[in-house]
């Protein structure tokens, strides 16, 4: 018998999810597939959703198939969700099975720092799916990965692409709707109405346009991601990438307790009166997230953690198309202080190139010469 085991948060369970199932039926050819909610996985935080509705929507999204189940052990067990300890549950329950553990390639790349990688990688073989390119770095891991395990992972000539729960959980809480959701999925999202903002996403849903709510999510995505390097307070990474636009399209002029900055330009004044905007509207009283908010733009010498991340995500989320992007969001992600002193020069640069460098914020410029040497 074989059995192909694929665990995830699924909050909420997308698209790419089932294409990558479907990849692993293909091509592993298992009698049985299962799908394993995680509870609390011990890399994330606590899901968006109660474990009852992403058990839902997982049944609904992989209902395609009849040889697929899904799995409530992880959530019945309770505690932190740790893959060994699953591992190990389904090797006993099916001694004689050939049972393959199903994970993305960047896990791939992370697999050593799991709790008890050995335990799994003896239960049970693993299988990879990688995003993007088949690459070099992907073949070096696997030969590291057999000289500690024993054995090359398989990996599938599938290849995923990059959506995230992530991206789609903020897009729906910013109310500007999420693609690539199966439609039974995004059918029992609406109706059970999951996935609601609070009041600073309402706020930002009612002032922003739709292309800036997109933005919004992305920075909150890519933010996220970057705190995976720095591990500062989740709430304050979320809340100050979600604000950090909020005045994008409000004139300073509404606001009279607003007075702008002598010798700012139009281009950043919206960073300067979101601060101001969050602070005496909004009622945020967190001095480091209203900095972040006050410098995503213009940056400035010495910054803080967050204000970087704030900075970095801004420039970098995935809605960023411009030229150079990929290469610095790879910097960013290798070394995140070379990468965001990277952003910062290149940033410095393209406003001297693109303007009279007289016309450059002074902070821009502050920022440049305090990180130029750190690249």
């Amino acid at each position: 018998m074989k059995i192909l085991l694929f665990g995830g948060t699924f909050d909420p369970v997308h698209n790419e999810h089932v294409k990558l199932v479907k990849g692993g039926i293909k091509e592993l050819s298992p009698d049985k597939v299962v799908i394993i909610p995680a509870l609390v996985p011990p890399h994330k935080s606590a899901a968006s959703v109660g474990a009852h509705d992403r058990l839902n929507m997982a049944e609904l999204a992989f209902s395609f198939d009849k040889k697929i189940e899904v799995s409530d052990i992880e959530i019945k067990r309770g505690g932190q969700s740790y893959t060994y300890l699953t591992a190990t549950y389904f090797r006993e329950l099916y001694p004689d099975a050939e049972i393959f553990f199903l994970i993305g390639g960047d896990s791939f790349f992370d697999f050593d720092k799991w709790v008890h990688p050995e335990i799994i990688a003896e239960k049970c073989k693993i299988v990879v799916v990688s995003r993007g390119e088949f690459t070099e770095k992907l073949v070096t891991r696997n030969s590291e990965f057999e000289k500690k395990y024993g054995y090359k992972a398989k990996i599938l000539s599938f290849n995923g692409d990059f959506t995230s729960s992530t991206y789609i959980r903020y897009c729906l809480m910013l109310g500007c709707g999420a693609e690539n959701l199966p439609e039974s999925v995004s059918a029992y999202i609406e109706k059970n109405g999951l996935y609601k903002g609070d009041k600073y996403f309402e706020y930002l849903h009612e002032h922003l346009k739709e292309k800036r709510l997109y933005h919004t999510a992305g920075v909150i995505e890519y933010g996220l991601l970057i705190n995976k390097q720095l591990k500062l307070d989740h709430d304050k990474v979320v809340l100050a990438c979600a604000l950090h636009d909020v005045a994008k399209y409000m004139h300073e002029e509404d606001f009279k307790g607003f007075v702008r900055p002598e010798g700012m330009s139009d281009s950043v004044v919206h960073a300067f009166l979101g601060e101001y905007v969050a602070k005496n509207v909004l009622g945020v009283t967190d001095e480091e997230v209203l900095s972040a908010i006050r410098y995503h733009t213009t940056g400035k010498a010495d910054m803080s953690p967050l204000e970087k991340l704030v900075y970095t995500a801004d420039l970098l989320e995935r809605n960023r198309t411009y030229p150079g992007v990929a290469k610095l969001r790879k910097s960013v992600e290798e070394n995140f202080e070379k990468g965001f002193a990277e952003c910062v020069c290149q940033g410095y640069k393209h406003l001297k190139q693109a303007m009279i460098s007289s016309n450059v914020y002074y902070l821009t410029k502050e920022a440049y010469d305090f990180y130029k040497s750190e690249r």
